[in-house]
């Protein structure tokens, strides 16, 4: 008999064992993300599947758009277990039991590479590419043709002791072009009378007008980035334009904190307006920023975007389960193993930093 209900009882647990492991997952690059064929990928994958096969049980991936679903789906029992990048909190500790830690981080902050180069030579060059455009050069050069020939032709109906520039056309207007060029830095007057003087003078005005403007326009952009790149810690966010994700729990933090506060629905739409300078700074888990902006950065072929190294609000990523769940123990338990080295070989769960988070 005892033998009998021993079998029965090894066989359920069998049957019990091989039931198919329900998973809420959520986008979340690098932690969770899908592949062409929509096949979810990335470092809560590699180590939830590991942890499945340890248990014994295949998944059954339930797919979900946000950290607020995978947590009620936990909550209603709709599922075993959640993971994507969720940080352990009081809040959803009131709704779901955690696991350990699956991933110490803290915020980051992004900003952009143009807002921490306080270069004067490349910000003299960002600012005369924007006076002068493709369109406004052409101008130009149409204005100095026009005031070459002017001058020139003023220049041989001058007196003979007023001429200054040949009387030949072609030599005569390569030399008014110099004269053009230097005037319009500095005042070095030919002798003239009437209207050529009143030209000499007038160019060399409009050229100081412009290197005046010139020079106000990199002053005020050097004074911005110098206000901007001063960003080093969360302290010198308060005041400034920062974007977070609304639905996150950094937008909470920045609130307090005293930032202004631009939400966005996506990372992805935050880069977006942090490369448009309509905020100063991205505020997100570390390692995603890292990812997001190495990623951008490939694909932009140029260092755009900057992860500033100083980590602040500390927190941790972990499994949601069930209150009450009967494998929450033994996850946690794998968990650990999962983080042990095995003598000199790197843990599994290094072998995942490596893979998800090399760069």
């Amino acid at each position: 008999m005892k033998r009998i209900i021993l079998l029965i009882l090894f066989t359920l647990s069998i049957l019990n064992a091989s039931d198919p492991l329900r998973v809420a997952i959520k986008p979340s690059e690098p932690w969770v993300m899908y592949d062409k064929e929509n096949r979810p990928q990335g470092f809560s994958i590699d180590l939830v599947t590991q942890i499945a096969k340890e248990l014994n049980r295949p998944i059954e991936w339930v797919y979900l758009d946000s950290v607020t679903q995978v947590v009620k789906s936990a909550q209603n029992n709709q599922v075993d277990l959640g993971i994507s990048a969720i940080t352990i909190n009081t809040k959803r500790e009131e709704m779901v039991d955690f696991s350990h830690s699956m991933y110490e981080l803290g915020l980051q902050i992004m900003v952009s590479s143009k807002d921490v180069n306080l270069s004067p030579f490349t910000t003299l060059t960002e600012q005369v590419k924007k006076l002068f455009s493709l369109s406004g050069f052409f101008y130009f050069l149409i204005i100095i043709f026009i005031m070459v020939n002017i001058r020139w032709y003023l220049n041989i109906k001058s007196s003979k002791e007023e001429k200054i520039f040949d009387t030949n056309y072609l030599k005569g207007i390569y030399e008014s072009f110099w004269w053009a060029l230097t005037m319009l830095i500095t005042w070095e007057a030919p002798k003239s009378k009437g209207f050529s003087r009143v030209l000499d003078l007038s160019w060399h005005v409009m050229g100081l007008l412009g290197f005046s403007l010139l020079t106000a326009m990199v002053t005020s952009s050097l004074t911005a980035k110098a206000v901007g790149g001063s960003i080093k810690s969360e302290k010198d966010l308060i005041g400034k334009y920062v974007a977070a994700v609304a639905t996150d729990a950094p937008r909470e933090y920045l609130d307090n904190l005293g930032a202004n506060v631009v939400a966005v629905k996506s990372l992805e739409d935050g880069i977006e307006l942090l490369r448009k300078g309509e905020v100063k700074a991205l505020v997100h888990d570390g390692p995603r920023l890292i990812y997001l902006a190495n990623k951008t950065n490939k694909a932009l072929q140029k260092k755009e975007l900057l992860v500033l190294p100083h980590i602040f609000n500390h927190q941790n990523y972990g499994i949601v389960f069930p209150e009450d769940s009967k494998i929450r123990e033994d996850v946690n338990r794998i968990l650990l193993r999962l983080r042990t080295p095995q003598g000199v070989e790197d843990s599994y769960y290094d072998g995942l930093n490596k893979k998800w988070f090399k760069n």
